[in-house]
C-alpha cells in the first residue's frame, strides 16, 4: 500500500510540472460557464466545444476552479488531481479483489495509459470509472444500497457507465430492487438540474470525434493517406459511407447497448453473470462499434480487464499506450502546419512526419482490433 501511495505522490509532483492538453482549457471554460449559471449543454456557452456530460462532470470541474481561486494553485494541476486520486482508489480496490491483488494494483497504477491520462491529459473519465469499480467491489460485500449509489455516481459523470446497472437488475437477487432504487435516486439527483436546459436530450448523445478510431479511421483517414502517397479516388467513393456513419453514429451506441442487454439476459438464464466480465464486455464492445473516440476512453476498460484476464490486459495497455503517446506527438504537429486538423493536410507533411502519422494510425487500428477480438471472445462465452 505504501508503494501505491508513493507512486501517487510522484504522479502529483509530475502533474504539477507537466504541461496541458487542449482538454484542460476546454474544461476550464465548462466550469466557468457552469458557475455563471449558463446552459452548459449549449456549445455556445462552452467556447463552441460541445460537452454533453452529466452534472458530476461540471461539479468536479467547478470545484477545481474554485479551489484554484482559493489556493492560487493552477487549474491545470488541480483538474488532474481527481484522476490521479481516482487511480489510487482503483489500485487499492484491485488489491482487495480475489482475482486482483498487489500485482494487478501495481500494473494498473504504472501502465502508460493510466499514467499519461492522469498526470498529463487532465480529464474526469477516470473518476467515473473508479466509481464503477467501487460499485463492483461493494457488490462483493453485499452492500446493495451503496452499489447503486456508486454506480449512479459513475453514470453521473460519464453516462456510458449507467448501462452497467443492467447485470445487477437481471441476476437472481431478491434485493436487486434496492440497487435499482439507490441507482435511480442518484442518477435523478445528478441530472435534475438539466431540466432547465433547452436541450436536455443531448445527454443521451455524448460527444465523440468521427474518424479518430477503428473502422472509421480506416474509412476517413485511409483514403487521405493514400491520396498523400499519390493514390487518388477512394475519398470520393467513400464520402457517402462516411456521411451516413456520421449521421447514424449515436444510434450505433444504442444498438450495441441493446446487444449487451441481450447477452446479459442470456447469461443470467444460463451460467449466471460475472459482474467484472460483464463490465469488460460492455466497454470493449463500445470500443469496437464506436464510430468516434476520445483517447480518454482508453482507460475505461483497464481495471476490469486486469481482473478478468491480466495478461491480455497488459497487451492492451502496451498497444493503447503506444497509440496514446503517438497521438500526443501527432497533435504537437498541428501548430507547425498552421493549426486545424492535421489529417486534412497530409499532402503537406514531410516524409518523416507522414510516416509517423501513419504509424500512429496503425497503432490505433491495432488497439481497436485487439478490443474487437476480446469482444468477440467474451460474447461467445
Amino acid at each position: 500500500m505504501l508503494l501505491l501511495v508513493g507512486i501517487t505522490g510522484v504522479k502529483l509532483l509530475v502533474a504539477s510540472l507537466w504541461g496541458t492538453t487542449a482538454d484542460i482549457p476546454q474544461t476550464l471554460e465548462q466550469a466557468q460557464s457552469f458557475l455563471a449559471g449558463e446552459d452548459v449543454l449549449n456549445p455556445a456557452s462552452t467556447g463552441g466545444n460541445p460537452s454533453f456530460f452529466p452534472l458530476g462532470h461540471y461539479l468536479l470541474a467547478s470545484w477545481c476552479l474554485l479551489a484554484s481561486q482559493w489556493t492560487g494553485l493552477s487549474f491545470a494541476f488541480l483538474i488532474k488531481a481527481p484522476a490521479i486520486l481516482a487511480d489510487l482508489l482503483v489500485a487499492l480496490l484491485l488489491r482487495l479483489v480475489p482475482r486482483g491483488g498487489d500485482q494487478a494494483a501495481f500494473l494498473y497504477l504504472v501502465n502508460p495509459v493510466t499514467f499519461l491520462l492522469s498526470v498529463y491529459h487532465g480529464q474526469l473519465h477516470t473518476v467515473a470509472m473508479a466509481a464503477a469499480v467501487l460499485a463492483l467491489w461493494l457488490d462483493a460485500r453485499h452492500s446493495r444500497w451503496l452499489v447503486g449509489l456508486a454506480l449512479g455516481m459513475a453514470a453521473g459523470i460519464r453516462q456510458h457507465f449507467g448501462v452497467l446497472i443492467v447485470p445487477f437488475l437481471l441476476r437472481r437477487d431478491t434485493r436487486r430492487w434496492v440497487i435499482a432504487l439507490s441507482f435511480g435516486s442518484m442518477v435523478g439527483l445528478m441530472n435534475v438540474w438539466f431540466l432547465t436546459s433547452a436541450s436536455p436530450e443531448r445527454l443521451l448523445a455524448p460527444t465523440w470525434t468521427y474518424g479518430s478510431w477503428g473502422y472509421t479511421m480506416l474509412l476517413l483517414q485511409g483514403p487521405r493517406v493514400l491520396a498523400a502517397l499519390g493514390f487518388h479516388g477512394l475519398t470520393n467513393a467513400l464520402a457517402q459511407v462516411n456521411a451516413l456513419l456520421r449521421a447514424v453514429g449515436p444510434a450505433i451506441y444504442w444498438v450495441w447497448t441493446i446487444g449487451f442487454l441481450c447477452w446479459v439476459w442470456r447469461r443470467s438464464h444460463r451460467t449466471g453473470i460475472h459482474p467484472w466480465e460483464a463490465a469488460l464486455l460492455f466497454l470493449v464492445g463500445l470500443y469496437t462499434v464506436s464510430p468516434g473516440f476520445g483517447v480518454q476512453w482508453l482507460v475505461w476498460a483497464i481495471p476490469f480487464w486486469l481482473v478478468v484476464n491480466r495478461l491480455e490486459a497488459m497487451g492492451y495497455c502496451a498497444l493503447a499506450g503506444a497509440f496514446l503517446i503517438g497521438s500526443y506527438w501527432q497533435w504537437s504537429l498541428n501548430a507547425h502546419y498552421g493549426g486545424g486538423a492535421l489529417t486534412t493536410k497530409l499532402h503537406l507533411l514531410t516524409k518523416v512526419h507522414l510516416a509517423g502519422v501513419i504509424l500512429v494510425g496503425a497503432a490505433g487500428v491495432a488497439t481497436w482490433l485487439y478490443a474487437a477480438r476480446t469482444t468477440w471472445r467474451l460474447w461467445r462465452t
